[in-house]
């Protein structure tokens, strides 16, 4: 990749002062240089849209594309389609695909992203069904994994975002009318509570999720550090604490800590969404603080809720207008040296906005003026 050896050097350089230590070991030590980016597709008009925002940085999605898929009978009835279109089953994405990337794929996804003027900080990980599933086939899963991982510090991407649920609970989110004919993103508890277990998939307990969580962290976070990559895990969201006799292992706050705190590891982070946050009722500027100085906050979407009843019913709002107060939250951030990305996510619908670009670019705005606030 033409700008590998740039990456490196920005964001794995060592330090005269830290003895040749990793800049992504240590981070918390150093002032904050957040890089505002976007988690999106990579079509031509959008990524030239993001450009004329300002948008330094992209996130995005690579669906595994080599490997046979899983059994069909696991995952039968396991992916679920929400009022938006979005999807959510074993491991991520409708499929069941597990393998590792290509790297030539990846390569070319970076290069691509460089073309429009950005840089390539963040992938997310899907493919590894087995592993959730807690299957025989879970040490094959992991070795992709490993093998993705490692392409990622070879290419210089700091940053593989993944998801760890069995059953994203798509189907208690619902639309809501918002500010001046805008359509918001809700979810009601009330819409799902009587949902039963899933054909095929059965029930797991919350140490039994840990248990395989736990499992994989141990094979991963060290391929990881060897490769000088961050792993990022977001939170399940909508984060019940289970859904259809599945639980969400990474719902709660205490989860976030536990998983930290397991190995403790600039690789082994999190992504921490100030909406979840607030969806769960805890403080954001407190767990900014929390994690941000344990070194381990790897990725942010920034957006803000407003909190009907914890984990049970919210409403994902503007970005100015939720109950989060976003400029103590983006001075938190800075407090703690926080300088990976920070992406808006889940933005409302503007009514007369064809193009759905309207909802973003308003938020990239509020969060380029809150980056010049807090500088």
């Amino acid at each position: 990749m033409r700008d590998s050896s740039i990456a490196r050097r920005s964001l794995f350089a060592g330090s005269g002062a830290a003895a040749a230590r990793p800049l992504w070991l240590s981070s918390a030590t150093k002032k904050s240089d957040i890089k505002i980016g976007m988690a999106t597709g990579l079509s031509d008009d959008l990524l030239r849209f993001l450009k004329q925002l300002g948008v330094e940085w992209i996130a995005t999605s690579l669906r595994a594309t080599q490997g046979a898929a899983v059994n069909p009978d696991l995952t039968r009835g396991a992916v679920l389609t929400s009022i938006d279109g979005a999807q959510g089953g074993i491991g991520g994405p409708p499929g069941g695909l597990s393998g590792p990337w290509k790297e030539g794929e990846v390569r070319n996804v970076a290069r691509r992203v460089e073309a429009a003027g950005m840089r390539l900080g963040n992938i997310m990980m899907h493919g590894f069904p087995n592993v959730i599933l807690g299957t025989a086939e879970r040490d094959r899963d992991i070795e992709n994994v490993q093998q993705s991982i490692r392409i990622a510090g070879r290419l210089g991407i700091p940053v593989v975002e993944y998801n760890f649920f069995g059953l994203r609970n798509v189907e208690g989110l619902d639309r809501r009318p918002g500010r001046g004919g805008a359509t918001y993103r809700g979810f009601d508890d009330a819409r799902v509570k009587d949902r039963t277990p899933v054909p095929n998939l059965g029930a797991a307990s919350d140490e039994q999720m840990w248990e395989r969580l736990r499992y994989f962290l141990k094979a991963v976070v060290p391929v990881a550090v060897e490769s000088h990559v961050r792993l990022a895990l977001h939170p399940n969201d909508p984060p019940m604490p289970s859904y259809r006799g599945i639980a969400q292992p990474f719902a709660t706050l205490e989860q976030w800590k536990r998983l930290v705190n397991f190995i403790p590891s600039p690789a082994n982070g999190i992504t921490l969404d100030t909406g979840v946050t607030a969806e769960i009722g805890e403080n954001v500027v407190e767990v900014i603080r929390y994690f941000g100085r344990k070194d381990c906050i790897n990725h942010v979407h920034f957006r803000n809720v407003r909190t009907h009843k914890p984990r049970y019913n919210y409403t994902e709002t503007f970005i100015d207008e939720g109950q989060v107060d976003m400029l103590a939250a983006m001075r938190a951030f800075r407090e703690v040296g926080y300088s990976q990305m920070i992406v808006p996510d889940h933005s409302p619908s503007i009514a007369g906005d064809a193009e759905g670009y309207g909802g973003w670019g308003f938020a990239l705005g509020y969060i380029q003026a809150l980056l010049k606030a807090t500088s």
